[in-house]
């Protein structure tokens, strides 16, 4: 049916029609999944949604605004995109997300939370102004992303626009990326476990009817802003599904349906986990529900989580409090989470509130920890400065996917966070080579400074047993020479395991300490020294920068050579490949020297 499938062949589908096709849709996501990882559980979730709003609605005329666009995979098979899914998430495959280059049903990408009510906003101001031919305006959003601060930011501006009609489609499957937390998902709840309130619907009138809303969910955000609110729909039943699309459709206030899904429904290992570790997956067995190739070596965060799990046992143990943004799993810290889950706040999909939490934590005397990728401490660049830095609050920010990371394309890349962190003053920036260095860093972090720190490493797991941090903030000579490569993990692990460039007249060194940078070093260099910096970060706020910054402020006759990615947004592809298409292979690297460039 998907081979020769035409986004107008929806509309003649009758209910038996469409579960053949979401069975069908829902295989060919498991299957795809299974070869190159990707976001399956979210998708599985939404395969009757995605049908069905297809089906009502008139796709791209009517703009349906996915958030976050990682649970696309239905919407690119019916619009078109068949042919390439075997290549998602692939080097010039098509993307794990929304992405506009792809499809005019791709109306707006996002690879980041909550974003898409304000776009949906735009589109609506666009329609006003009769700049396109705009039909309704659909925003897709996770129930998790509506407790960000941004979607509440948008709900108000919307409630004042009466002349507007935005439908809001809440797709409750009571998880974000792991088991949601906060007021207003427990409220969510609420309305899970009350199903009996719908039999009066049929019957009440409405003043009576939005009274036993209140006081039987407690849940009269969307009410209270003047929306029109329907709860309890049935995410995977069509028939309920297209009856309040059609009553969305037709309909001339904003409107929001509150739908409940399953997240991983139709494949039971995603169905049941608790945890999170099917929202995003790599390569697995479909039948056994393995993942493949797994690596027995731990990822810096689990070192990190028990090098904390020591500290809380400690005198000043109790002081101790670990802050994660929804992503435990992700960063490894779950170890401590379920060891000192008092000492352990989930944040939810709320990053800038974090940040701030952690800075009043540290005033008082508390030690705030921070795990967050470093694509999500983009959002809270603000408060970094504003609060954070500014003030000197101590807290450690151990920042995950650092650097290049495969396969989830331009949105999650961690090439940017040195930039980020350059142009604020008073940030100690570590990169990690080894679990010692880990152990280390964040002993020191912990102890020995009173200000704030980062502690910035990449995806995957730890392959150096190479001890490069010292207290004294210097860094690691390997091997002596005139002219020098200098790198960071992961770049400097390809470096220490090349034999070629062991073979080279060229010294190693490792640079564990970013900011601030070992300035005797470079003072010790000799008269006319190379230094080729080799690191996967954008050259503004590079490590290659900062040295080419201070050997221009002293007049050192030192020259710099940059191996690093060009001021750009990367694509899907594995680290080799995109290192290779960026120029910043080891490879490069070796042409560089032997060049004399």
């Amino acid at each position: 049916m998907l081979k020769d499938f035409k986004l107008s062949d929806l509309k003649q589908m009758n209910n038996s029609d469409l579960i053949e096709l979401a069975k069908e849709i829902r295989t060919k996501i498991i299957d795809v999944t299974s070869k190159n990882g990707g976001h399956l559980a979210s998708n599985l979730g939404v395969v009757e949604l995605t049908i069905a709003l297809h089906k009502v609605f008139d796709s791209p005329k009517d703009k349906i605004i996915f958030d976050v666009s990682h649970q696309t995979y239905t919407h690119k098979l019916l619009t078109g995109r068949y042919e390439n899914f075997d290549a998602l998430r692939k080097m010039d495959g098509i993307s794990g997300f929304a992405k506009m280059s792809e499809s005019e049903h791709d109306v707006f990408e996002a690879g980041h939370s909550s974003t898409s009510i304000s776009a949906a906003l735009g589109f609506l101001e666009a329609k006003d102004a009769k700049q396109n031919e705009i039909g309704n305006v659909i925003a897709v959003v996770g129930d998790a992303s509506v407790t960000n601060g941004l979607c509440f930011e948008a709900l108000n501006y919307l409630a004042a626009k009466t002349n507007q009609k935005m439908i809001i489609i809440v797709n409750d499957n009571n998880m974000s990326i792991s088991k949601n937390i906060g007021f207003i998902a427990k409220r969510y709840n609420s309305l899970r476990i009350k199903k009996s309130m719908g039999v009066f619907r049929k019957i009440t009138p409405i003043r009576i009817k939005h009274a036993l809303q209140y006081y039987a969910y407690r849940v009269d955000l969307f009410t209270s802003l003047g929306f029109k609110y329907f709860e309890n729909i049935d995410g995977h039943d069509f028939n309920e599904l297209i009856k309040y699309l059609n009553v969305a459709k037709n309909t001339f206030k904003s409107i929001v349906l509150h739908v409940k899904t399953k997240k991983g429904f139709g494949y039971k290992p995603a169905e049941e986990d608790k945890l999170g570790k099917w929202h995003g997956v790599p390569a697995f067995d479909i039948d056994s529900g393995e993942f493949k190739n797994q690596s027995k070596k731990p990822i810096f965060g689990e070192i990190i989580s028990k090098q904390l799990c020591e500290y809380a046992k400690s005198e000043k143990g109790n002081l101790l409090r670990v802050i994660c943004p929804a992503m435990a799993l992700g960063t490894g810290i779950d170890g401590f989470q379920a060891e000192y889950p008092n000492q352990f706040i989930d944040i939810g999909i709320a990053e800038e509130n974090g940040v701030v939490m952690a800075s009043s934590m540290a005033l008082m005397g508390l030690k705030p920890v921070y795990f967050v990728y470093a694509t999500f401490l983009q959002r809270a660049y603000d408060e970094i400065i504003h609060d954070i830095a500014r003030i000197n609050a101590h807290v450690v920010f151990c920042v995950d996917h650092a650097g290049i990371v495969p396969s989830d394309g331009d949105t999650h890349q961690g090439i940017y966070d040195l930039g980020m962190y350059a142009s604020i003053p008073g940030l100690t920036i570590l990169n990690p080579t080894s679990a010692i260095d880990a152990e280390n860093m964040i002993k020191y972090a912990l102890d020995e400074l009173d200000g704030p720190v980062i502690i910035r490493y990449p995806k995957g797991e730890v392959s150096l047993e190479l001890e490069t941090f010292s207290n004294d903030l210097s860094w690691k000579v390997i091997k002596k020479a005139k002219n020098y490569i200098i790198s960071y993990t992961p770049n400097f692990d390809e470096v220490y395991q090349s034999e070629e460039i062991h073979n080279l007249e060229v010294g190693i060194v490792c640079a564990p300490v970013i900011n601030p940078i070992d300035v005797k070093f470079i003072n010790s260099l000799d008269d006319g020294a190379i230094l080729y910096v080799y690191e996967d970060v954008i050259y503004h706020g590079s490590l290659a920068s900062k040295i080419l910054h201070y050997i221009s402020q002293f007049d050192l006759n030192i020259k710099v050579k940059s191996i690093c990615i060009a001021d750009t947004y990367i694509c899907c592809g594995k680290v080799n490949e995109l290192k290779t298409k960026y120029h910043v292979s080891v490879d490069d690297l070796i042409k560089i020297i032997k060049e004399g460039k």
